[in-house]
C-alpha cells in the first residue's frame, strides 16, 4: 500500500487456517465496495484519522459479502453448503474472550475490543489481513458472524444484507415517532437501503430523499420513497424541502436552515455539505441519525443547540432491543436478520441497486466506476470473485 494515489494490489496469499473449531470458510460469491472503502482512494475529508489510527496495514478489503459455505470446524452448527451473508465485525465472541461491558448487554457493534488484535488485527472483516474477505475469493468467518440466505436473495444481490442492516440498526437505535415523516440526505446504497428499511421497519412514515443525481433519484424512488428532491446550490433546495414539510426556510444566500423542518433526518453520506444539510433541514427537538461515515470536517452545528436537535451515531450490526410496526420490526432481532427478511421481500431490489460487477482481475476499472457516480451511474459496484 505505498502507492498513495492508488493504494491497492491485487495478490496472491497463502489460505489461511480456520482459527478455531466453530468457524467457517466461505466462498465469496459477491463482494459490495462500500463507500468507507473509497475513502482509501479519494482521500477525502470524510475520512476517519481515528478509526485509521487503530488499524494495521496491510489488509484485505471487503466488508459486503454474500457467498456459500465449504468448510466448517468440527465446533461449527453451519451446514457445509449453506448460502450465506456474513456480520464483518469480530467482537468478544469470535475472539475467545471475556465478554466486555458491552458485548455482555449484546451491543456487538459498541464492542470495546474490536481493537485488541486477537484472533484478528482488525475491528472487522475487510479491515485485517489474516482472515480472507469479500474483494478476495474466500473469507473466514465465526458462526456467530454467519446468517443464512434464502432462496429469494441471489448471489448477486446477497452482499447488499450488510449495507440493508447498516440502515436497520440505525433505525433502532433511535427510531422516529410514528408517521413521522422522514427525510434522507444522500441516495447512494446506504440512503437507499435507508429508504427500504424506513419503508419496511416504519412504513406509516413519508419519506424524502435528498439526491445528488438523477439516476439516483429514479432509484430512491424504485426503493420506496414518497418523493426526491435533487439537491442544488443556494436556496432552491431548502426551499422544496420546506414546501413539503411546511417549514419556513431563514438566513441568506446559502446559509439557510429550516423553521419547523423535518422531526427525523438520515444523513447516509458522511460530507461536510450533507451533514450540515442535515443539520440545517432538521425541525425543533428533532433527530438526525448520522450513517455516513463522518469523519474529522467542518460543519455548521448552529442547529444542534439552535433547535435543541439530538445528534445520534449508529455503527455496523448488533442485536437491537426495540422493536418496530412493520416487517423485520420485532423486538431482539439481529440486524442482519432484518435486513435479510427485508431483502427476501424485495424492499431492496438488486436489479434497481446493483448497476456494476467486476472480477477481482479488474479491481481498478471497479474502484474507478464506484468512484465516478455521476458519468458511470454508479450506485452499488460489486466483484464476483
Amino acid at each position: 500500500m505505498s502507492d498513495r494515489a492508488f493504494p491497492v494490489a491485487l495478490v496472491d496469499l497463502p489460505e489461511p487456517p480456520l482459527p478455531a473449531g466453530d468457524w467457517v470458510r466461505v466462498e465469496v460469491a459477491t463482494g459490495g465496495i462500500c463507500g468507507s472503502d473509497l475513502h482509501i482512494f479519494t482521500h477525502d475529508t470524510g475520512a476517519s484519522p481515528t478509526l485509521t489510527s487503530m488499524g494495521t496495514v496491510p489488509f484485505v478489503l471487503g466488508h459486503e459479502i454474500g457467498g456459500t459455505v465449504v468448510e466448517i470446524g468440527p465446533d461449527s452448527p453451519i451446514a457445509l453448503g449453506s448460502r450465506v451473508a456474513v456480520d464483518p465485525c469480530i467482537p468478544c465472541g469470535p475472539r475467545r474472550v471475556e465478554p466486555c461491558a458491552n458485548c455482555a448487554k449484546g451491543w456487538s457493534s459498541s464492542c470495546l475490543n474490536l481493537d485488541n488484535r486477537i484472533v484478528s488485527s482488525g475491528r472487522t472483516l475487510g479491515f485485517t489481513q489474516n482472515l480472507g474477505g469479500g474483494w478476495c475469493e474466500q473469507v473466514l468467518a465465526h458462526s456467530s458472524m454467519i446468517h443464512l440466505l434464502p432462496d429469494q436473495i441471489t448471489d448477486r444481490g446477497s452482499s447488499l444484507c450488510e449495507p440493508m442492516s447498516i440502515a436497520c440498526h440505525g433505525i433502532l437505535r433511535a427510531p422516529p415517532e410514528r408517521g413521522d415523516p422522514v427525510l434522507v440526505v444522500g441516495a447512494g446504497i446506504i440512503g437507499l437501503a435507508t429508504v427500504a428499511a424506513l419503508k419496511g421497519l416504519h412504513p406509516e412514515s413519508e419519506t424524502t430523499v435528498l439526491a445528488r443525481h438523477p439516476h439516483q433519484a429514479a432509484a430512491a424512488l424504485a426503493c420506496g420513497a414518497t418523493r426526491v428532491v435533487e439537491s442544488a446550490p443556494g436556496r432552491a433546495t431548502f426551499e422544496k424541502l420546506g414546501e413539503i414539510v411546511g417549514a419556513r426556510v431563514v438566513g441568506r444566500s446559502d446559509e439557510v436552515m429550516l423553521m419547523g423542518g423535518f422531526p427525523y433526518v438520515v444523513e447516509a453520506v458522511g460530507t461536510p455539505r450533507t451533514v450540515t444539510d442535515a443539520l440545517r433541514a432538521v425541525g425543533h427537538r428533532g433527530t438526525v441519525l448520522l450513517l455516513g461515515v463522518a469523519g474529522v470536517s467542518e460543519v455548521d452545528l448552529t442547529p444542534v443547540w439552535y433547535k435543541e436537535a439530538a445528534l445520534v451515531g449508529s455503527i455496523d450490526h448488533s442485536v437491537d432491543s426495540g422493536s418496530a410496526p412493520g416487517l423485520g420490526g420485532g423486538a431482539g432481532l439481529h440486524s442482519m436478520e432484518r435486513a435479510i427478511r427485508l431483502l427476501a421481500a424485495g424492499m431492496l431490489p438488486e436489479d434497481v441497486v446493483v448497476t456494476h460487477e467486476f472480477p477481482l482481475e479488474s479491481y481498478t476499472e471497479a474502484i474507478d466506476t464506484a468512484i465516478d457516480r455521476k458519468d458511470s451511474h454508479a450506485i452499488k459496484v460489486v466483484f464476483r470473485p
